[in-house]
């Protein structure tokens, strides 16, 4: 049985090919080997090309990796600074709920 993992490296890949490339030259071409070399070439994801990417149904270790690009590649100095906040923000709210 293939990992979540494999799956979310297949689910990046698909996402990669819907990227402007000014956003998608800003990734290492060490991290598009790992996903290229790691993802499950027998998952079947689809991409809606009608939606933003936040809106496509994507695994969570997807949404993590890209959280992953985000902060180390797609954002400036103050971007963040906000990201940071609301990743803090969350955790404060989910440790409350506990």
């Amino acid at each position: 049985m293939k990992s979540n993992f494999s799956k979310a490296c297949k689910e990046l890949h698909i996402c990669f090919k819907n990227l402007d490339n000014t956003i998608y030259e800003k990734i290492p071409t060490e991290f598009l080997k790992v996903i290229i070399e790691n993802m499950d070439s027998d998952y079947y994801f689809y991409y809606d090309e009608n939606k933003k990417i936040y809106e496509q149904k994507l695994l969570d270790e997807t949404k993590n990796l890209i959280g992953y690009l985000y902060y180390n590649y797609w954002t400036n100095e103050q971007e963040k600074e906000e990201f940071k906040n609301v990743v803090i923000d969350k955790e404060i709210n989910a440790t409350k709920r506990r």
